[in-house]
């Protein structure tokens, strides 16, 4: 690979990255020390999503392929304010198959990628693992014919080859896992599909920025075209340093003065502070007698103890509020099966619950059967029944939508 052939705006990574819904974040938690066991409480693995995702070398992301676990797409698992340009599909296990990978090819990365050619007739070079949905034949026929070179890594490398799985994919759990905690906190209930999106789509702004993607370019070695990066870590062992974490009242002296006493209560930081000057002052008086500096150092930690459960207390209130109001504001979805359809994008969703709705009105005025090669098959319904409902393989036709923007 020369890196005179290929410009920023050329050169892409693509990868697929499952995530299981529900899974925690390593996380802490304030508990009475007095106890003798405490447990966490976690939702557990409910079900597969899986994400294909793209980024280039430029530092710009592509619009992604979701994929849920069911038999048809409920317009209730996209969020009224997904981005316009996200498709969306359905698996038997929540998985791509080769299917997928070749429309995702097709038509998402060629359209989005064509358009950012500086010119035409430009190449373009497409990094990916050697996994077996990103190599068939129907994929690299088409890359040859549409001016794509396939950069295949070598087996057990994507860890330190590929840029998503370097700086891209690892943020994003991270923040999923932190957002299913907090809702585990809340309700013991199953994530909705709509909620993980809303989850998804936060994670994906935060996570999909152009320091992260550009940072995972140069990590690899990819570009600026530089190999010894990776042939470092390859010949060089090396072992982290843990660093210490300094105690706040070997730190420095904090004066008490009258800010901390008139204001309003101080936050965690400044208490533990104060308190802990405190206790060297009393420590180093010589009038005082033991109780009483007993006694203070019991009473300093017993406020540090109920500002703790306060604070903590607010925020569990101020969380489930918003989840109340959230909850409020959901729509009831609807399952939506279309003659030659299996992947949708964001605004074909939108548009199918407005037909389907207007054509259920019509039936029901009329009182006539609707045709079923004109109109779509809707009926009501949630996550608990359309999970329960039979899974069907996939199948040999997948048309995505034509709605991708650049």
């Amino acid at each position: 690979m020369d890196e005179h052939h290929y410009g920023p705006s050329q050169m892409y990574n693509m990868d697929e990255s499952g995530f299981a819904v529900g899974t925690s974040q390593t996380s802490r938690a304030l508990v009475n020390v007095r106890d003798k066991t405490s447990w966490k409480k976690i939702q557990g693995r409910q079900e597969w999503i899986t994400a294909i995702e793209v980024v280039g070398a430029a530092g710009v992301v592509g619009p992604p392929l979701l994929t849920f676990k069911s038999k048809h797409l409920s317009t209730a698992w996209v969020p009224d304010h997904a981005p316009p340009d996200w498709s969306f599909t359905t698996s038997k296990r929540g998985w791509t198959s080769d299917s997928h990978g070749y429309q995702w090819l097709t038509e998402v990365f060629q359209l989005w990628s064509r358009r950012r050619l500086p010119n035409p007739t430009a190449r373009r070079m497409l990094v990916t693992d050697g996994h077996s949905s990103h190599v068939t034949g129907r994929v690299i026929s088409s890359c040859m014919q549409n001016a794509i070179d396939l950069c295949i890594m070598p087996p057990h490398c994507s860890h330190v080859l590929q840029p998503l799985d370097v700086s891209v994919f690892a943020p994003p759990k991270r923040a999923l896992g932190k957002e299913a905690d907090k809702v585990a906190g809340l309700d013991s209930s199953r994530i909705a599909r709509v909620q993980w999106t809303e989850m998804y789509i936060r994670a994906y702004k935060s996570a999909f920025s152009m320091s992260n993607i550009c940072g995972g370019w140069c990590a690899t070695g990819l570009h600026p075209l530089y190999p010894d990066v990776v042939l470092d870590k390859v010949r060089d062992v090396r072992q982290s340093v843990s660093e210490g974490v300094r105690d706040d009242s070997r730190s420095g002296e904090v004066n008490l003065d009258t800010s901390l006493l008139d204001s309003s209560p101080p936050d965690g930081t400044e208490l533990r502070q104060a308190n802990a000057v405190l206790m060297h002052n009393m420590n180093s008086a010589s009038d005082l007698t033991p109780r009483t500096t007993r006694y203070t150092g019991r009473m300093a930690r017993g406020f540090e103890r109920l500002h703790t459960e306060m604070v903590t207390m607010i925020q569990e209130r101020d969380a489930q509020r918003q989840l109340l109001e959230a909850r409020k504001k959901r729509k009831t979805g609807k399952r939506v099966m279309l003659q030659n359809m299996f992947v949708f994008s964001t605004p074909e969703v939108l548009k199918i619950t407005i037909e389907a709705e207007s054509s259920s009105a019509k039936k029901k005025r009329r009182g006539e059967l609707a045709d079923d090669l004109q109109t779509p098959k809707v009926s009501s319904g949630d996550d608990q029944y359309i999970d329960n409902s039979e899974i069907e393989s996939e199948g040999s036709v997948i048309v995505v939508a034509h709605t991708i923007r650049s």
